[in-house]
């Protein structure tokens, strides 16, 4: 997700200026040859104003079809995260309801996740051949929508958890992986949420825009707790 309108805070303006550069040069390392380098420089995402229609998502992740996933080496599998050293990480756990009914409403929401519908970010999953595409589509700039492509790894409907898990294509300005999880504590009868993502830049686009990268990845957690927290039943703000 990219470019909230926040201001990016650093303990001084060299480390700042060493932050955007070392993002700048690791999003062009990521490529094995100058020629992928300008390629990946140049490739834009689907760009449109306004909303787009839910159709109009669906061609934007059908065009993508056959791009595969981005280079990383780690996994957000709850089971066993593998966070690769140097990437950054978000990570945020809330108990968002109580008992066996508001765990059975939270996870079928999470299935068919509506926890990335919101008022600046929407999402399509489409299935091509073998595989589970998920286009989200996000505003920047107030009208501004971008379209990034993800494939579905894995997903898990069970008694006491729910999740969906998803990397990013070559279709996509970051790289990167995403879980999004509920889970039912029988000892407690609590149900958590939990979001765990590790994500840098593989376009020099969002190596410039990162600092807004990193606060829309936050921006997204915020929301995603609270959408799950209603489809508990819970209408209290997030904890």
């Amino acid at each position: 997700f990219l470019w909230a309108p926040v201001v990016y805070h650093s303990a001084s303006a060299r480390q700042s200026r060493c932050l955007w550069l070392s993002v700048i040069l690791r999003a062009a390392s990521m490529s094995s040859s100058p020629l992928l380098t300008l390629c990946v420089a140049l490739w834009m995402p689907p760009v449109r104003v306004g909303r787009p229609s839910p159709l109009a998502i669906e061609e934007d992740a059908l065009r993508a079809a056959a791009a595969p996933l981005s280079k990383y080496n780690g996994s957000t599998d709850l089971d066993a995260p593998r966070l690769p050293r140097g990437w950054h990480v978000n990570r945020a756990e809330t108990v968002i309801g109580h008992g066996r009914p508001a765990y059975e409403r939270a996870a079928n929401a999470l299935q068919r996740l509506e926890l990335l519908e919101h008022t600046w970010l929407t999402a399509r999953c489409v299935r091509a051949t073998d595989r589970e595409l998920l286009a989200v589509c996000s505003r920047q700039w107030g009208c501004v929508w971008l379209t990034n492509t993800n494939l579905v790894l894995r997903r898990e409907c069970g008694a006491r958890r729910s999740s969906v898990s998803w990397g990013t294509t070559r279709r996509h300005v970051l790289a990167g992986e995403e879980t999004v999880c509920v889970t039912h504590d029988a000892s407690t009868d609590g149900v958590r949420f939990t979001v765990l993502s590790f994500s840098r830049p593989r376009h020099l686009f969002s190596a410039v825009a990162y600092p807004y990268v990193l606060a829309q990845q936050r921006r997204f957690a915020r929301d995603a707790t609270a959408a799950m927290e209603r489809a508990c039943g819970n209408s209290q703000p997030a904890g």
